[in-house]
Formats: C-alpha cells, structure tokens, sequence
C-alpha cells in the first residue's frame, strides 16, 4: 500500500470514527495486527520445523535404500580397465607377425 491509500483510510476513518475515538481505534487495530502477525510468524516457524524434521528423517533413511558400497566397489580387488580398441589391433597386427616370424 502507498501513501495515497493510507491517507484515504486515515480520512474514512477520521469520518467514519471521529476526532475524540481514532487514537484509541487506530491502538487498538495496531494491537490487532501485531497479534495476527505473531500468530502467522509462529505458525510459518512451524512449519519450517516440520520441514527440517521430515529433511533429517529422509536423510537417516537413505543409507538404507543404499546398496552396500563394499559390495559395489571391492577396494581390495584389482582395477579392471577397459581395453583401448586402437592398442588391441595394433597388438594383434604386431602379435601375427611375431607369429609369421617364428619368434
């Protein structure tokens, strides 16, 4: 809200309510407003407890889902490495002739 539309409820009130009462309402609905916005604060902090509480209890629930990683990565067992294909037929070109050489 702008300027403008306060000062146009400003004037309805002071209309509506009157000179001697405006003080004690516009107290009143500051006290209002102050509550309803406590309340709300409240509720949003909440709610960002349940959240951080449902977070953490997915979080302890995942290793479980999980594999056993000692089985899927053996550390104790030899890297297996994926042959070069331009290496192999080198080799087997290199390997035949070694062959037809006798050596």
């Amino acid at each position: 809200m702008g300027f403008w539309e306060l000062l146009l409820i400003a004037v309805v009130a002071l209309i509506v309510v009157g000179p001697e009462k405006l003080p004690k309402v516009v107290r009143v609905c500051g006290l209002w407003i102050g509550r309803a916005n406590a309340s709300l604060q409240s509720v949003k902090n909440d709610i960002a407890k349940e959240l951080r509480a449902e977070e953490i209890k997915q979080a302890f629930k995942k290793p479980d889902d999980l594999p056993d990683l000692n089985e899927v990565i053996d550390i104790d067992a030899p890297a297996k490495t994926k042959p070069n294909l331009s290496n192999t037929t080198n080799t087997t070109s290199v390997d035949k002739k070694q062959a037809e050489d006798g050596k």
